[in-house]
């Protein structure tokens, strides 16, 4: 069956317009559940669907509800359907974008490897990927087109970050937290980390400080914090604003993403150097303002790594993925290669089928004429006739059945499957087109 994309995402519309569009998961499970039990009205014609809803995208996989439905009809429905989502009726035709059969295939295999994404190669959207199959299998919606096709593009995403350097680590948080690590190996005798503010870039870097195993976590919540949530999430000990100063003493590494009331000034960070007995203090910028006074960067033992350093670093980082990208397309097109070459190969393989199907009830009905013309014969001369019946049938069909087969393991079989339907009259019996 051929499978269908519609989709809209940061490259073809605006991203609030994108975000009205977003399924939770809970969303996406109802409207995967009530198409899967067919109580969308107008009812919905799609045998498969698959919902991949992030940040940055909101897309649908599906398959046609049977070989008669027109791609047209099935990429209106899917249109509707997320054009539905839309607040307060408001247009968003424009943003989306629509594929059919391996432009689809190339599009998700390209989407799990980080090359639609609005950076380049980050390594969440494979996760998605691989949760929109689990969620649409779960209720039913995915079965033996698009599961098949989704954990392809799993094995495109993770062969891609395998084999190449596309998801070098580019993000402000992933940087800080290499920094850290670079800091505290060439100079910090510790690794008790201390993150000021709770802002999404610092609790990034604090989860890839964590995950590096090797870091005790401090955290001086911003006003307003889910304070018991971050010290759960970042397994931190908490601190009020006034005890920053008894914070700073006790760390090695400052993750500075907010600051403070009173701003962390060079008296704060001097007070705090005292009785360290020359133990070096490190901080990483993280504050798109500036979260430090620039005067603490001219303190003795004390590190700082500025914003304008990671935006640096991030850029060396986005430039080496973008080198990497020619390879990872070159993945794409092999993996694409293979599904295209399994869709062919099930196609070619229902071709043999039809035909001997064909070339049996020709057998049956011409063996039944000529016994007709013979209502005297023996039994051993029917069965002789049977034989040779079926003798006959099994030596004409027996070479181009195991060329027919022989072409499904190689290169496009399209063409072998089109012209045995043509030569054979097998027409009527035409399968479904292959997914890629």
């Amino acid at each position: 069956m051929t499978v269908l994309f519609v989709g809209m995402s940061h490259a073809t519309a605006p991203l609030t317009t994108v975000e009205s569009l977003a399924f939770s998961t809970a969303d996406a499970v109802g409207t995967l559940a009530r198409i899967v039990h067919g109580d969308v009205a107008p009812s919905l014609p799609l045998r498969e669907l698959v919902i991949l809803s992030t940040c940055h995208r909101v897309e649908l996989y599906a398959v046609p509800s049977d070989d008669i439905t027109r791609p047209s009809v099935a990429l209106e429905a899917m249109t509707n359907l997320l054009g539905s989502r839309a607040p307060h009726g408001e247009s968003t035709d424009a943003g989306f974008r629509r594929l059919i059969g391996t432009e689809a295939t190339r599009h998700l295999f390209r989407v799990a490897a980080g090359l639609e994404s609005m950076v380049l190669g980050e390594s969440d959207v494979l996760h998605q990927v691989a949760s929109a199959l689990a969620t649409a299998v779960r209720v039913g919606a995915a079965g033996p087109v698009l599961t098949p096709l989704f954990e392809s593009a799993v094995r495109v995403g993770r062969r891609a970050r395998a084999e190449t350097a596309i998801g070098t680590a580019a993000s402000v948080g992933m940087i800080a937290a290499q920094i850290a690590d670079e800091v505290a190996e060439d100079e910090l005798r510790g690794r008790r980390a201390l993150l000021v503010g709770t802002g999404k870039i610092g609790r990034a870097a604090a989860k890839a400080l964590r995950a590096n195993g090797f870091w005790e976590m401090v955290v001086a919540p911003s006003p307003g914090a889910d304070t018991d949530a971050l010290a759960t999430e970042l397994s931190a000990e908490l601190v009020t604003p006034d005890a920053i100063p008894r914070a700073l003493a006790e760390a090695d590494l400052v993750l500075a993403c907010a600051s403070p009331p009173g701003q962390i000034d060079a008296a704060m960070v001097r007070q705090a150097m005292r009785g360290r007995m020359a133990r070096p203090l490190a901080f990483i910028d993280l504050a798109a303002g500036g979260a430090l006074d620039p005067a603490v960067n001219d303190l003795a033992g004390v590190h700082v790594v500025t914003a304008s350093d990671l935006r640096e670093r991030i850029e060396t980082a986005l430039a080496g993925r973008r080198r990497e990208a020619p390879l990872v397309e070159t993945i794409v097109e092999e993996e694409l290669r293979v599904v295209q070459a399994r869709a062919e190969g099930r196609s070619l393989s229902g071709v043999v089928a039809a035909l001997r199907a064909r070339a049996e009830e020709i057998r049956q009905r011409e063996l039944s004429r000529a016994l007709s013309g013979l209502p005297d014969a023996d039994p051993a001369v029917r069965a002789q006739l049977e034989w040779l019946s079926v003798s006959l049938v099994n030596k004409l069909l027996d070479e181009p059945t195991r060329r027919l087969r022989a072409e499904a393991g190689q290169g496009p079989a399209n063409p072998y499957a089109d012209v045995t339907r043509e030569l054979f009259g097998l027409a009527g019996e035409r399968p479904g087109r292959p997914p890629a």
